[in-house]
């Protein structure tokens, strides 16, 4: 049985984009991911049963797996000053592998330490606002296709803090760039709006996974001058929450400790500036564990950590003394400790929700004077407690008002309603805007929402009538 129902829209041309907008925002604004944290290995071969047989739940991998894994996927891709110099047609390949693997990649890592001038990193003197514009022309581009897959930005390499200055560019010596500066750089540039999560390598070095950040010692296992530490990954957060992106998590694409070679490859040149990082095979397990341990007690902003490596040092396709093979767990003492270690979520954290997304009014000269009331729901869905903050600005002639107190907190599953006093004198035709701001704070992880507010003023309104056909 068919029943037709029209429904009444006041709205020009201009409405109706709006109002399609806003529909696909709120399809597309379902939570992302998983409420697991994310373990994952780095690996050569894809030996999923052995991921599974340790009870890790993600793989990263650089080729499309073209079919369902029964493990959650990170695909890399390759990004870089040559694929920044053509970006059409990168975009395309990245169309294309979206299209291709839709439904069987769950997340994208765009490019590899960006900030760095080597065969995995840049391939040219860093910029981090070029890395910005090929991070951008990704993200459009995969979700367009596939808008639940998530998009990492590529893992930054600790670098330490580099002096001197290249081009106009802070702690930059033209071949690599402190990490801290290019954040703040790519955030400079944009690059927040393009990403669901913030890519890093805390390595640990010489470093137990506990040793505090920015602190030398004369211990090597708790020198962390440099931020040369796991808990490097602490600085970065601070930078995120310090430039409005708080509310994103960190992915360690990339992390953990070398072991010892055999005698004779330390003279091998891939060993050169390596030698003070190793630790011994126990100290690799007890760190990796370690670090898992701490990040999920501690960090409710990271999301997933991905060791390097699970079996290099099974493949033949890396000579017997290439370091990637002695990052390796495989027939190490870590492969039984990381089997053994309990898997568990990251600290519980309560997850601010505000609707409606935008605060629209349309009125014509006639109307104005205007004086109305919009109402923000607030909702706490996480599973413990957050505090809030909500604040407007706005540019003259239109005024916003907030209540008195708009501030609190909030339990698990508590709502609270919030009046949005508007009010514009009598003005020319045209677009009036502001903006309602949202910032939440729970277990270390701040939030931030923005919620636009636009008043048009226009000479005429014009009705459009849709039907609606509902199927029993």
């Amino acid at each position: 049985m068919l029943k037709h129902q029209f429904i009444r829209i006041m709205t020009g041309l201009v409405g109706a984009v709006m109002l399609l907008t806003a529909v696909l925002h709120l399809l597309h604004a379902q939570p992302q991911g998983s409420a697991t944290f994310g373990y994952g290995f780095n690996v050569a071969a894809w030996d999923v049963p052995q991921l599974q047989a340790m009870g890790f739940n993600w793989i990263k991998v650089f080729n499309g797996p073209g079919s369902r894994l029964p493990v959650r996927v990170l695909l890399r891709i390759d990004a870089n000053v040559n694929h920044f110099n053509n970006l059409n047609a990168f975009g395309n390949s990245v169309a294309q592998l979206a299209q291709e693997q839709a439904g069987f990649v769950d997340a994208y890592e765009i490019g590899n330490e960006p900030n760095l001038d080597a065969s995995y990193g840049w391939a040219a003197p860093p910029i981090a606002a070029d890395y910005v514009a090929v991070l951008c022309e990704a993200y459009g581009r995969i979700k367009a296709i596939d808008p639940d897959t998530l998009v990492i930005s590529a893992g930054l390499a600790p670098t330490g803090r580099v002096q001197g200055n290249w081009n106009g560019h802070n702690g930059h010596n033209g071949l690599y760039q402190d990490e801290r500066e290019f954040f703040l750089e790519f955030v400079a540039a944009g690059g927040g709006n393009c990403l669901d999560g913030v890519g890093y390598h805390p390595y640990g070095y010489s470093a137990d996974y506990d040793a505090t950040p920015d602190i030398p010692s004369g211990d090597p296992t708790q020198n962390c001058a440099n931020g040369f530490c796991f808990r490097g990954a602490e600085k970065l957060y601070e930078l995120m929450q310090a430039h409005g992106l708080g509310g994103k998590k960190i992915w360690a694409t990339e992390f953990g400790w070398i072991t010892p070679p055999p005698d004779h490859c330390l003279s091998d040149p891939g060993w050169q500036g390596r030698q003070w990082q190793i630790v011994s095979p126990q100290k690799q397990a007890d760190n990796l564990v370690g670090a898992y341990e701490y990040a999920t007690t501690n960090w409710a902003w990271m999301e997933a950590m991905f060791i390097f490596n699970l079996n290099f040092n099974q493949s033949p396709s890396y000579p017997e003394c290439e370091q990637m093979r002695f990052y390796s767990v495989m027939g190490r003492p870590a492969e039984q400790a990381l089997t053994d270690m309990p898997k568990v979520s990251p600290p519980a954290a309560g997850e601010l929700q505000v609707s409606p997304l935008a605060l629209t009014t349309i009125i014509t000269p006639g109307q104005l004077p205007l004086t109305s009331t919009a109402v923000l729901h607030v909702h706490n869905s996480g599973v413990t407690s957050l505090d809030y903050t909500i604040t407007a600005t706005t540019t003259a002639p239109l005024s916003i008002t907030l209540p008195l107190t708009a501030s609190g907190t909030l339990i698990t599953g508590q709502s609270v309603t919030m009046p949005v006093h508007l009010s514009l004198p009598a003005s020319p035709i045209g677009l009036y805007t502001g903006t309602v701001t949202a910032v939440s704070e729970s277990s270390g992880l701040t939030n931030t929402q923005t919620i636009p507010v636009r008043v048009y003023v226009w000479q005429t309104i014009h009705r459009v009538y849709l039907p609606v056909v509902l199927r029993n």
